[in-house]
């Protein structure tokens, strides 16, 4: 009898429990959706309402994190760009040529990147890329020169002038050939000092120096005869020594209206007549004439790279 009366007594409290936690679940009302992500998040959470915002990429949805207690965005996230200055595109842009008149002028690349950084970054004037410099006319307003790589070239030389401690000046004596020489005076004279005539350039060099030839002038990497009160002057490079030469053209002789063989040699190679008079070495003109003759029919189509690949 006893046994029994026990029996009776535990199906009563299984029933009654199952009673209780019906009634449990219809109180808290819990739903879990589709997704996996309750309805309702617990203010234990975030005693903050959690807001739904829309995109460009639709709803986006935010989550609690309930290990940290933080807010995090679920969906796809925004990219961030970041625009380039101007000096870095441009450094980029014509790290060629930059690299190519930094060995010309026998200065650091990095050296020099590190300036014209500094040259933008203090200079509240308007950037413009054919002054990378930023270098002023005696009205202290911005120069403009003609093209990127006359307003390189104007650069180097503010910078040598300003950092002399910096130039490398040891002479490297040029063994190339005469190809390499002539490129560099086309290019120097169709890409930068473009008022020198480009065939009279590479004939008054040829006749200077035996169309690029001569040992004792190459070592000097000197290649018009130029001359100082010390002899035949000598230049540190091969592509100082040409761009020596080509400024000197085009300041010195066609900047000032010197631009006929016959004119140029009035002062370039003069000699005197019978009556005094100051005219050019008709054997002069004879070399050079002879040597326009050649290059006349040359292609003058040129480039950094052009000097790069003959290099």
């Amino acid at each position: 009898m006893e046994s029994k009366k026990a029996s009776k007594v535990s199906w009563k409290h299984i029933v009654f429990c199952i009673v209780l936690l019906v009634i449990f679940v219809l109180t808290v009302g819990v739903h879990i959706n589709a997704e996996g992500y309750s309805d309702d998040i617990g203010t234990e959470q975030s005693s903050d309402p959690v807001p739904l915002r829309t995109n460009s990429y639709g709803i986006v949805r935010y989550i609690i994190n309930a290990e940290k207690n933080e807010v995090e965005l679920a969906g796809p996230k925004e990219e961030v760009t970041v625009e380039p200055r101007l000096i870095d595109s441009y450094i980029t842009t014509y790290a060629a040529e930059l690299e190519f008149f930094a060995k010309t002028f026998g200065v650091n690349y990095d050296d020099v990147i590190r300036d014209l950084r500094n040259r933008y970054d203090v200079s509240d004037m308007e950037f413009n890329e054919t002054n990378i410099g930023f270098l002023l006319n005696d009205k202290n307003e911005l120069k403009t020169y003609k093209s990127v790589e006359y307003g390189i070239v104007e650069y180097f030389y503010d910078y040598v002038e300003k950092n002399p401690k910096k130039v490398n000046k040891k002479r490297i004596p040029y063994t190339g050939d005469a190809k390499y020489v002539e490129n560099l005076i086309i290019y120097y004279t169709t890409r930068i000092y473009t008022n020198v005539d480009t065939t009279v350039a590479l004939s008054i060099g040829a006749a200077e120096s035996g169309y690029y030839k001569v040992k004792y002038m190459l070592k000097c990497n000197n290649v018009f005869g130029g001359m100082s009160s010390k002899g035949l002057i000598k230049y540190r490079n091969i592509e100082y020594g040409v761009l020596s030469y080509i400024r000197l053209l085009s300041k010195n002789y066609y900047g000032k209206g010197l631009n006929t063989v016959a004119k140029i040699g009035r002062v370039y190679c003069p000699i005197y007549d019978d009556f005094g008079n100051k005219i050019a070495s008709p054997h002069w003109i004879k070399l050079v004439n002879t040597a326009i003759y050649k290059y006349s029919k040359y292609d003058y189509n040129n480039s950094i790279s052009t000097l790069q690949s003959k290099k």
